[in-house]
C-alpha cells in the first residue's frame, strides 16, 4: 500500500477511530495517544493487510481497539463519556429528540458493569464480532454471550420504565 493511499483510507476513518478510543479511555488525551499509536503501529504493518483498500476499515479499527484494551489493562479502567463530549465526525447533528434518547442511552451506559460495558462499547461500537470480541479481551466466547445478554437485558428493563414513565 502507497502512503497516499494509506492516508486517504486513514482520513475517512479517523473520526469513528477516535470515536471507539474516546469510548473505551474516558479520556481524550488517551484517545488521542492510542490513535496515534494504532496509526503507527498499521504503518509498519501495512503490508499484512489482505484484502486491499476494502479490508483496511475493519483492520485499523481492531488495530484502534487492541490498542486502548492493551492502555485499559494498564490504567485498569474503562470509562463511557456523553455524547455532547465526544468529536462529531462526519455525521450531520442529531434532532433534539435523538440527542435527548442517545443522552439517556448513555446515562444507562454508565450504570453498567464495566465489563459489560466493555462487551456493549465493542459489539456496537466498535462492530466486532462476538467471537473477535472474545480474541480482543482474552475471555471465552460464552463469557462475551453472558455479559451481552446481561447488559442488555438491564437496558432494556431500564428503557422500558423509562419509557412507561411519565
Amino acid at each position: 500500500m502507497q502512503e497516499q493511499d494509506f492516508i486517504e483510507l486513514l482520513q475517512k476513518e479517523e473520526g469513528k477511530l477516535l470515536r471507539i478510543a474516546w469510548a473505551m479511555l474516558g479520556q481524550e488525551s488517551d484517545a488521542w495517544d492510542v490513535l496515534q499509536e494504532a496509526v503507527e503501529q498499521a504503518w509498519r504493518h501495512r503490508r499484512q493487510l489482505q484484502g486491499g483498500p476494502a479490508a483496511f476499515p475493519a483492520w485499523i479499527r481492531r488495530i484502534v481497539v487492541n490498542r486502548a484494551i492493551d492502555h485499559m489493562r494498564s490504567r485498569k479502567r474503562l470509562i463511557l463519556l456523553e455524547p455532547a463530549a465526544m468529536p462529531e465526525g462526519d455525521a450531520a447533528p442529531p434532532s433534539p429528540e435523538v440527542d435527548v434518547e442517545a443522552r439517556a442511552l448513555w446515562e444507562e451506559l454508565k450504570v453498567l458493569e464495566p465489563d459489560q460495558r466493555q462487551v456493549i462499547v465493542l459489539r456496537y461500537l466498535a462492530d466486532l464480532s462476538l467471537q473477535e470480541i472474545a480474541d480482543q479481551v482474552g475471555i471465552p466466547l460464552g463469557t462475551v454471550k453472558s455479559r451481552l445478554y446481561r447488559a442488555l437485558a438491564h437496558l432494556r428493563k431500564t428503557w422500558d420504565e423509562r419509557r412507561v414513565a411519565p
